[in-house]
């Protein structure tokens, strides 16, 4: 059976509310609407007469049946598919031999009146009422000024979201907010304050395993699988890495289609933590390190602007809370472990993060391990076990995004709009 099927439009520059009714004609030998069966945007089948009744606003109509409500931004657009037939509960017996059935499309639409806060602003404002919420005061380092985030930490906060969906949506939709966190759009550019998302769970793009035509490693499954840190140029260089151009850049960028526009090119921090500090360093080193002007033994770059990153190190060590910015990782490890909800991921593997390892270390960049210690993997050993890690796709939205709806949980988790 071929659908009806028809385009809502926005043609202004504010968004709207709209909501969509099929009104039946009057006409001669009229099919009653208790014989109609109705599918709607690939719904479940209903008969006519039992959706909700409407008002009619068609000089003609006799009967309007209710179908959806919905939004739109400025200049957005949204697509249906309507299904009509005589439902097989109809018999000879029933009064519906030789009649005729004729209904109208019906669509009511108004300026959406609802205000809603900013994204990054209502996080920051549920900090006074949500003690998964810290406060992260940040020192001046050799790339950034003084600056202050607000993160979320602890085992398992409400702080789920729905990204690159509307209204079916499904887990792997799901990504967590690690913060409000100030952030710039170039090198030297004025600092914002953006909401940062990471995937909730691993991003896979082929399960089977391949290598891309280019040479740039994809994902090659466990037993020692995952994703290789570079295997375009087999060096540390996180701006020129497979992970980043061919992974990250291109083939999960190219995934989100529409949602692009949600996301905020920014500056990630590539600076390179030297390996010697792995069983010292503590969640504060790590942020310092990220943002120093050691450079990776490939002499890649201190920074670079892309849309898509991973965490930083110094990301998942802050989510165990503001009670171990001082302590010394490798020593606290599990009362990390436990706190932080950024270790606590479905089928938990070896995890790479942004950094390249940095000093004499020529194949290392850094990762989290399995046990939860931040170490240093082996990013050039190809066919190595530690070569091939797991990813979380991490990224900032832009500041105007707005809250809609959710309170952050799983089950109902935030929804966001542009």
């Amino acid at each position: 059976m071929i659908p009806y099927q028809f385009t809502i439009k926005n043609t202004c520059n504010t968004s709207i509310v709209y909501d969509v009714s099929l009104e039946i004609l009057e006409s001669e030998n009229r099919l009653a609407s208790e014989y109609i069966a109705v599918e709607f945007d690939g719904g479940e089948k209903q008969i006519l007469n039992t959706l909700s009744e409407t008002e009619v606003t068609l000089e003609n109509a006799v009967e309007g049946r209710y179908l959806i409500h919905g939004e739109l931004g400025s200049f957005g657009s949204k697509s249906y598919s309507l299904k009509l037939w005589i439902d097989e509960h109809v018999t000879v017996e029933d009064n519906a031999m030789n009649k005729n059935f004729i209904g109208k499309i019906v669509v009511n639409a108004n300026l959406n009146q609802i205000v809603y806060d900013y994204f990054n602003d209502y996080i920051i404002e549920q900090m006074e009422e949500n003690n998964s919420i810290e406060k992260f005061e940040h020192p001046e380092t050799n790339q950034t000024e003084a600056l202050t985030d607000y993160r979320y930490v602890g085992a398992n906060p409400n702080n789920y979201v729905y990204f690159g969906c509307e209204e079916n949506c499904t887990e792997d939709n799901l990504y967590r907010i690690i913060g409000a966190i100030p952030t710039q759009s170039e090198i030297g550019g004025e600092y914002e304050n953006r909401v940062k998302l990471i995937k909730a769970n691993f991003y896979i793009e082929n399960e089977s395993g391949f290598y891309h035509s280019d040479g740039a490693a994809g994902y090659t499954g466990h037993s020692g699988g995952g994703y290789n840190w570079d295997g375009l140029h087999n060096q540390t260089n996180w701006e020129q890495s497979s992970l980043s151009i061919q992974v990250l850049n291109k083939v999960y960028w190219n995934s989100l289609e529409k949602y692009q526009e949600y996301i905020a090119s920014s500056v990630w921090y590539t600076a390179a933590p030297s390996i010697g500090i792995r069983y010292s360093a503590t969640p504060n080193q790590f942020y310092l390190d990220e943002r120093s002007n050691q450079k990776s033994y490939h002499n890649g770059a201190l920074s670079s602007v892309n849309n898509i990153g991973l965490m930083y190190p110094s990301d998942y060590a802050f989510s165990a809370g503001s009670n171990f910015r001082n302590s010394v990782i490798y020593n606290t490890l599990s009362g990390i472990k436990s706190n932080a909800w950024l270790y606590n991921v479905e089928n938990k593997y070896y995890e790479w993060v942004l950094n390249a390892s940095g000093g004499m270390e020529g194949k290392y960049a850094w990762g989290i391990y399995a046990s939860g210690n931040l170490e240093a993997g082996g990013a050039l050993l190809i066919n190595n076990a530690y070569g091939h890690w797991d990813i979380r796709p991490t990224f900032y939205l832009k500041s105007n995004v707005f809250y809609k709806s959710g309170n952050g949980t799983q089950e109902n988790p935030y929804r966001i709009g542009i």
